[in-house]
């Protein structure tokens, strides 16, 4: 039955006679499947005593137990009880124990000193695999009480190799011997993968290198670990085991520091390149030579061979702290933590940089480098240099961060030259950080963060050389530059300016070293910020300016020159518009701002007029046009056309006290001549520059140095008034100038007069002087800036004779001497801010003398001051107009002058292709042409030169009425030629003028109904005439497109607006399309098919209006009843309550 329900086949019964004898068989190797060469069994007989039935039961084992004392043999060879599966399980306890005591027999005659133990509550084995072993450590063997057999257990261990030793154990307990050795060097590297779990490393049994046979990495012992270090990819530890003699249970490790030569190829093996043992007593070297506190840290991490050594204080648990290997660890984090400084220091020593080497900080914490000098940087003149080593105190490198691949480099400086606002900056030095991130790719430490390096102490370098020419310049600077900056920021690496009235602008200057120049960002601060900074329109240029000469004050002075042109240049739209051509598809943009310079801007006026703005001192400009050639005023810009009448346009914006610049129009647009080809090659000469001298050069037996931005009051008084003092009315002056050998070679071509030599003035001033202002040598402000080039009087070789008297003798009072020339800003009236509130032209100036112009008057410069550069850009109501009359379209005085001349254009070109004929006028700039009644004038406002006005007179007086032809007139200035100028207007309007008299009279009509709504208050709509199709008419035609159709029948399109709306709703508008048949009188609505989604409602009320005025009122023979018509409709055209249409 036991058999049966519990043991199965683990138990059989050999052998039965009942009464006298019972034999059981267990461990059957056949029959528990081990089918072996042959099969041991063992038996266990239980007998009576036959001699003596009296006696208990004889107990007889087959093989017997072994003669022994031991408690297990003793209890399996006698049964004082009744239950065979307890004499079973103690046969089994004794067999077990017998073969684990010959299996220590076989392990002693190995190893004499060996340490196994067996334990008797579940039969086992426990064999120390290295010395001293935790329990976690021990080969455990144990002798499986069902089968016999021996199961083996080692942690960490995998299974199959469990397996196989089972397997060979069971099959010859001697194999146990190479078994154990094996394990030996197995767990010597299980202990130092557990000793380095937590360090940044990866551990391997092999690595694939491609030169591994070649290499002494190849004579090592097959016993061996490689180490790779993850934060410095390029090193290996590798650790060799190797057998201790007459200690079979202890092990031997040698070091050794490896490095690599990665391959290109992610899949190639690396190049194995160093190999070194480290030393053996490394580790009683690393705090030798610490003192004090750090003496009692080295006591307390010193390193020892015995890699568990016997504390008494306190036990620790067996196989914990004995598999720690100290040794490795500390050699990982040395590595971890040394090998960037080592590789650093390699690095600077191959560049010759001198070093103090690696040196330890921070209590035995940390590690760093000083460098006792830095290599002098290329570009940088000996004294910047020399300057800043002695500045310079101190510069360390260190690693930080986690991962210990960020470099830090730290620059202590003393005696900063510049002081900012920042409190960050107050102290007597300065620390300045230089960062570098290693990628994983690049060794820590490498020749690339020493690059990185040079490059940045480049940087501080070029930047320190103008920040020190900077600062000596700071005594001398003029005052305005003083109230218009400040240093914001200068921490050695980046230079940070703010300026403006309220500082709310900033520029940041830095080097950059990978394309080797000036960098420099514009930003807002503090109020300003969120604002867009002006001076980002001329970016580019003032790097290129700042590269070329890297000047701090002249950068200044050209933020300071530009920043109230520029406020006033990014007023103008610059956003596409459709529709402004024939082509009502494309797009053209109102304003293209083109910067040329950092002081020259060129503003291009939808692709066609072009306009040159260059910024000078003093608070001016000078504004030319710029169709016209900088080198030869009889050629022009391709793509551009001259602007007619800009000259005269300009100088109405002319301040008051320039009025001898305003008064000679004359001589600006008649200028004589323009110089031959030999006597400009004789002007040029004569106007080279004398040999460059240093910036801001004193006078002899002066004290102060003069920048040319704020001449002494004895400037004026020391030149030389030359009778033969040339004017700038002619183009010769402009060519001087503009040639490749004049003026205009300078950064900023905003000279546009000959430069007289300096000593002419009676100071010495060298072109060297023109860092302080990037404008020359020359006063920008005064308009007669071209003295005499020598000091005595007389004519000037080769100079045209001039027409006319000099200005100083023709203009008392306003010779170039006159400070009220140089400074353009006596009074609030002509400040900048005056002229940023004013939106009207001056009105203390009388209108500009009616003179015949030259076709390239305009191409010389005419000056402005900022208020009224201002003025002139500034979106601002039509002078002249009532404001009821102009357009909802705000726009610049500017802009109506120059549309208004291309809209004069466009009117010629469309004359041409009508029934218009053209009448020859010799005015310039006027436009003449009749149709079969009228007679018409074109030009621009004599008094503004910002609209466009129509002449009307008729060939029979009595057909018209002069009110009517009034409405004529003001329709065109205000609604045809006005803004936004599109060239469809013209052309619908032309159309008009062509029709039959009684027809243009009734168009009249509705335009004084649209021109003055107020006379009409008894209409409940207001109109407007169409000119163009609106994108809300019916679609039959683009929007955009002329709305006027003449021929049998006219058509056109009016926008009726109800009067009477809630406030809250916006007007109710319809657009209303007219026909009007010319043989039957009747005017229409046109049928036009609707949208889809467009009512229907409107429409249909409109038609019937119209269709009962015709039936109520018939047409008689010459009249027209578009008026009458369309009157009828605004007065009793009444939508439903809420309707749209």
């Amino acid at each position: 039955m036991l058999i049966r329900e519990r043991w199965g086949d683990l138990v059989q019964v050999e052998r039965y006679h009942a009464g006298k004898c019972l034999s059981l068989s267990v461990w059957n190797q056949q029959v528990l499947g081990r089918k072996t060469g042959t099969a041991s069994v063992h038996k266990v007989t239980i007998k009576i005593d036959e001699n003596d039935v009296s006696k208990p039961l004889q107990i007889f084992h087959d093989p017997p137990l072994p003669a022994s004392d031991s408690k297990l043999v003793e209890r399996a060879m006698k049964i004082d009880h009744l239950s065979i599966e307890k004499l079973l399980i103690d046969s089994v306890h004794a067999r077990a124990h017998q073969k684990l005591q010959e299996l220590k027999a076989i392990l002693r005659g190995f190893n004499a000193n060996e340490n196994s133990s067996i334990e008797t509550a579940l039969p086992a084995l426990v064999v120390p695999i290295l010395e001293p072993c935790g329990n976690s450590e021990c080969l455990h063997i144990f002798v499986d009480l069902h089968s016999g057999m021996f199961q083996l257990m080692l942690y960490g261990l995998d299974q199959a190799t469990l397996d196989d030793m089972e397997k060979s154990v069971n099959d010859d307990m001697k194999r146990i011997i190479p078994w154990i050795q094996q394990l030996k060097f197995w767990l010597g590297q299980q202990r130092c993968k557990q000793s380095i779990k937590h360090l940044p490393t990866i551990c391997s049994e092999t690595l694939q290198l491609s030169n591994y046979s070649t290499h002494p990495i190849g004579n090592l012992s097959k016993n061996k670990l490689f180490i790779k270090l993850t934060r410095l990819p390029q090193y290996y530890i590798v650790v060799e085991m190797l057998e201790v003699p007459n200690k079979p249970t202890q092990l031997s490790y040698k070091y050794y520091f490896m490095s690599v030569n990665a391959s290109d190829r992610e899949d190639s093996p690396a190049m194995a390149l160093l190999l070194q043992q480290f030393k053996e007593n490394i580790q009683d070297l690393v705090f030798r030579t610490k003192t004090g506190k750090q003496t009692r840290t080295n006591a307390k991490r010193k390193l020892s061979d015995d890699p568990c050594p016997v504390e008494s204080k306190k036990t620790k648990r067996s196989g914990e702290m004995c598999a720690f290997n100290k040794v490795l660890a500390h050699f990982v984090a040395m590595c971890d933590t040394n090998m960037p400084f080592v590789g650093l220091r390699l690095e600077l020593s191959n560049l010759e940089i001198p070093h103090q080497g690696v040196q330890v900080e921070g209590d035995g914490f940390s590690h760093a480098i000083r460098l006792l000098k830095i290599p002098p940087c290329k570009g940088i003149s000996e004294e910047t240099q020399k300057a800043l080593d002695r500045c310079l105190l101190d510069c360390t490198f260190r690693l930080q961060g986690r991962n210990n691949r960020t470099w830090v480099a730290e620059l202590v400086f003393a005696n900063c030259p510049l002081n900012g606002t920042s409190t960050r900056e107050q102290g007597p030095s300065r620390h300045v950080y230089l960062t570098y991130e290693n990628l994983l790719s690049e060794p820590v430490g490498g020749r690339k963060v020493v690059e990185m390096f040079l490059n940045d102490w480049n940087s501080i370098a070029r930047l320190y050389e103008c920040v020190l020419e900077f600062a000596r310049s700071l005594p001398d600077i003029p005052a305005h530059l003083n109230i218009f900056s400040e240093v914001r920021v200068y921490n050695y690496r980046k230079l940070i300016l703010c300026y403006g009235t309220t500082k709310g602008s900033s520029i940041s200057i830095q080097w950059n070293s990978i394309h080797q120049k000036f960098h420099i960002s514009l930003g807002t601060v503090g109020p300003n910020s969120g604002c867009s900074n002006c001076h980002n329109t001329i970016l580019h240029q003032l790097q290129e300016m700042f590269n070329k000469t890297p000047n701090v004050v002249q950068l200044l002075q050209v933020l300071f020159d530009t920043q109230a042109p520029l406020n006033a240049i990014n007023k103008l739209p610059t956003v596409p518009m459709l529709g402004l051509t024939q082509r009502t598809n494309t797009a053209y943009q109102c304003f293209s701002i083109l910067p040329q310079s950092s002081t020259h801007i060129r503003l291009a006026f939808r692709n066609m007029y072009c306009i040159d703005i260059y910024c000078r001192s003093r608070g001016v400009v000078a504004i030319r046009d710029g169709a016209y050639s900088l080198f030869d005023n009889s050629k022009l810009v391709e793509g551009f056309y001259p602007a007619p009448g800009l000259k005269t346009f300009l100088n109405m914006f002319v301040d008051s006290n320039q009025d001898a610049r305003r008064r000679s129009v004359n001589e600006d647009d008649n200028p004589p001549s323009p110089i031959g080809g030999d006597m400009m090659d004789s002007l040029i000469s004569q106007l080279q520059p004398p040999p460059q001298q240093q910036p801001f050069p004193k006078q002899p037996g002066t004290s102060g140095a003069y920048p040319l931005t704020s001449p002494p009051t004895s400037y004026h008084s020391t030149v030389n008034q030359s009778p033969s003092m040339m004017h700038t009315q002619s183009p010769g002056n402009l060519h001087a100038a503009s040639s490749p050998s004049g003026a205009l070679r300078a950064p900023s071509p905003a000279s546009f007069v000959p430069t007289p030599p300096p000593s002419s003035h009676g100071i010495s001033i060298g072109p060297g002087a023109s860092f302080a202002s990037p404008h020359g040598t020359l006063d920008p402000s005064s308009p007669y800036t071209m003295v005499s080039p020598s000091g005595r009087a007389g004519n000037w070789p080769g100079s045209p004779q001039v027409s006319g008297p000099s200005p100083a003798t023709r203009m008392p009072g306003m010779s170039p001497a006159n400070p009220s020339l140089h400074s353009p800003v006596p009074d609030a009236s002509h400040s900048p801010r005056a002229g940023a509130s004013s939106q009207t032209m001056p009105t203390n100036m009388p209108p500009p003398r009616k003179l015949p112009q030259r076709s390239w008057a305009a191409s010389i410069p005419t000056i402005l001051t900022h208020s009224a550069l201002n003025i002139l850009l500034l979106p601002s109501p039509t002078p002249g107009l009532v404001p009821g009359l102009a357009g909802s379209y705000l726009c610049s005085p500017l802009e109506r002058f120059l549309g208004s001349v291309i809209m004069r254009r466009h009117l010629q070109r469309i004359i041409q292709q009508e029934t218009l004929q053209l009448i020859n006028s010799n005015e310039p700039g006027v436009i003449m042409f009749k149709t079969d009644a009228l007679k018409c004038r074109v030009a621009l406002s004599p008094k503004t030169n910002q609209t466009l006005q129509l002449k009307v007179t008729p060939e029979n007086a009595g057909q018209w009425k002069p009110d009517e032809l009034q409405v004529l007139e003001k329709f065109f200035e205000t609604r045809v030629a006005g803004p936004p100028f599109k060239a469809n207007t013209l052309i619908a309007f032309t159309k008009l003028l062509g029709a039959p008299t009684h027809i243009l009279r009734d168009c009249v009509h509705i335009m004084k109904l649209e021109l003055f709504p107020d006379q009409a208050t008894q209409l409940k709509w207001n109109v407007q005439f169409c000119l163009t199709i609106p994108p809300s008419a019916p679609p039959i035609a683009p929007p955009g497109t002329p709305a006027v159709v003449l021929k049998s029948k006219m058509l056109f399109f009016l926008q009726l607006t109800q009067k009477t709306s809630v406030p809250p709703q916006e007007p109710v508008s319809i657009i209303v399309p007219i026909i009007y048949d010319m043989a039957s009188g009747t005017t229409q609505q046109a049928d036009i098919p609707r949208q889809q989604n467009s009512s229907v409602a409107a429409p249909m009320m409109v038609s019937n209006i119209l269709k009962r005025f015709a039936e109520m009122n018939p047409p008689r023979q010459g009249e027209c009843t578009i008026f009458a018509a369309v009157r009828d409709l605004m007065a009793n055209l009444t939508l439903p309550p809420g309707g749209r249409p």
